[in-house]
Formats: C-alpha cells, structure tokens, sequence
C-alpha cells in the first residue's frame, strides 16, 4: 500500500461509479478496507480506514453521522419496519482523501478523488453499535 510520501500515478477522477462500491467491498472481505460504526454520548459515527479501492491509497474517513434530527434514528426504524423487523443498515458515502496529489486533481485536493459507498449493519440497541465492523 502507498504511503502519503508515494507518488500515485493515477490520475484524479471525479467518479461515483457503483464500480468503487463493488470494489470496497471485495477489499473489505480481503481485509484491506475497515469500517465500523459506534455510538457514544448519543452520537452516532462511522469510520472506514484502510486501502482506497481505486488507488491503494491509505485512507482514514471519520464522520458524525448523527444529525439534530436525528435523521437516522428515524430511518433506521422504518428500515426496521420495511424488513420485518431486522436491523437496519447505515449507508455511509466515502470519498479518497489518501494524503496523495494525483495527477490533474483540483488546487490543494488530494487523494484520488473516487467516491464508495459501505453499508454497516445497525444493530436496534444503540449500545451495540460500538466496535462493529
């Protein structure tokens, strides 16, 4: 896997191609990609860390997935609803920030720029979301 100091030859590429998605996911079963969810003080969070699956870069996406709302909570009990009463899933949207310069990247962006969807299971017991993966 490259280190931030490595040079990709890649070059940038603005794309959500479900391609990115299918890729991570393989890398996730390979265990080069990590993603888990917990949830503290009422907050839920996500974290996927590991290779970018279209760049190998490394990469460590941290986000509060909590809104005022509670948006989530909301969905997930009609995702619980829907599917008769399993647990739901958090869908959360990662895009490449691997510390590297791309070729033809935007002025001070890095990374790969591709972006990848990981669906983390939820667990109905908010306690249960921490250390999952």
């Amino acid at each position: 896997m490259p280190t931030p100091e490595h040079k990709s030859s890649e070059p940038w590429e603005g794309s959500s191609d479900f391609v990115w998605t299918d890729k991570a996911y393989d890398l996730l079963q390979q265990d080069l990609l990590h993603a888990e969810i917990s949830f503290a003080g009422g907050v839920l969070s996500s974290r996927v860390w590991g290779s970018c699956p279209r760049c190998a870069g490394l990469l460590d996406d941290r986000q509060v997935l909590t809104a005022v709302s509670d948006f989530i909570t909301s969905r997930g009990t009609a995702a619980e609803e829907s599917s008769g009463g399993e647990p739901p899933f958090v869908v959360v949207d990662v895009t490449c920030h691997c510390g590297v310069q791309h070729p033809n990247a935007p002025e001070g962006s890095m990374g790969c720029g591709v972006s990848f969807r990981v669906e983390l299971e939820a667990e109905s017991d908010p306690a249960a979301h921490q250390g999952q993966t």
